[in-house]
């Protein structure tokens, strides 16, 4: 994966403008409606309605990338649907993993299926959200907390990507001062997301485009083991490790990570048990586990999601490029061949079939 823009690089300086209030409001109007007319024109943004975008992806998941294809469909002011086809990186004809995750409104919902499998094994994965416990001895979430958690990190997901998009947060902008670098000024925008945490936009003061969104969320939490096999705990003999390329198993707590719209989510542990013959863990081993990623949440870390490659798409200026980083380090790339500017979207995309 390729080195993206990190955040350091951009954003060597923040003044901010003025002490008044009313003034800082004029100054995110004007910021808002240069970005829109630069965008389209405040016509054609309002007459967005649906918008799909897919492409190919690759993202880092610790020692290994994942890689595959995502289709995102929105329809404002609150709906979105994430689909993702991923393999794991360097392996050919291995598995895939589809997974689907839609809000609507107040209401959310995800799905994954697994396709293929590694001589005779196979993968599976669980998934848990909800609250995380506060620390030792914190309290498990109950499916209602994990219910109401997931909808707001999608909820929350679905915003940074219109952000991205057309400068739309769902929520009031505030005057967050200037970013200077090397290849010029950015003009910030600021909101504070329903986790409580701030959401920034960065608009280039030359073309007025969105150049990057940068929020917080936890760091990714992952843990793996080697695959029981047929002559034990690793593939081909007693304490073999797999070989080269082979998936392992274990806890994976992605974070928010996968940039736009997605990747795994704020509160999501993923349980990915693979190998030929090996031992899926019972439902009440998982549970103990992700119970033990509640009470220790990870620290936080800031996220960046830079845009590039704008082309006009029935009008509307649209990045095709959008790379994540995490820390400052290369963390998704999205690589987006094909929008549709509100193309017919059934009712039923956002029932769980």
């Amino acid at each position: 994966m390729r080195r993206v823009i990190s955040t350091t690089a951009i954003v060597m300086c923040v003044s901010l403008i003025s002490d008044s209030p009313l003034a800082a409001q004029d100054r995110v109007a004007t910021i808002v409606s240069a970005a829109r007319k630069a965008l389209g024109g405040e016509d054609k943004i309002a007459g967005l309605k649906t918008l799909t975008a897919e492409g190919p992806f690759r993202r880092s998941l610790g020692p290994r990338d994942m890689e595959g294809t995502v289709t995102v469909t929105i329809a404002r002011p609150d709906k979105m649907k994430r689909v993702e086809e991923m393999q794991i990186g360097g392996m050919v004809g291995g598995p895939m993993i589809e997974r689907t995750s839609v809000v609507a409104g107040t209401t959310s919902w995800e799905d994954s299926q697994n396709r293929g499998g590694m001589g005779g094994g196979g993968m599976r994965i669980m998934i848990a959200d909800g609250p995380r416990g506060g620390g030792p001895g914190g309290v498990v979430p109950t499916p209602e907390q994990q219910n109401e958690a997931r909808d707001r990190r999608m909820r929350v997901q679905m915003y940074r990507l219109t952000a991205a998009l057309i400068v739309d947060a769902g929520t009031p902008w505030v005057d967050a001062g200037i970013a200077e670098s090397p290849d010029g000024k950015a003009d910030i925008l600021e909101t504070k997301e329903e986790t409580g945490r701030m959401l920034r936009v960065f608009i280039d003061q030359n073309t007025h485009l969105p150049l990057m969104v940068q929020y917080q969320d936890p760091k990714p939490m992952i843990m793996t083991q080697g695959m029981p096999g047929p002559g034990g705990p690793g593939r081909g003999g007693p304490g073999m490790p797999p070989p080269p390329g082979a998936p392992v198993g274990g806890v994976i707590d992605k974070g928010p990570g996968g940039g736009p719209g997605g990747g795994a989510g704020i509160d999501r542990k993923a349980e990915a048990m693979a190998g030929a013959g090996g031992q899926v863990p019972s439902p009440e081993e998982i549970q103990k586990r992700v119970a033990e990623m509640q009470r220790n949440p990870p620290p936080m870390g800031t996220y960046a999601m830079s845009l590039s490659d704008y082309k006009k798409v029935d009008g509307i200026m649209l990045p095709h490029k959008i790379e994540t980083s995490l820390d400052g380090e290369p963390n998704e790339e999205w690589t987006i061949e094909k929008y549709k500017v509100n193309p017919q979207v059934k009712a039923d995309v956002w029932e769980k079939k």
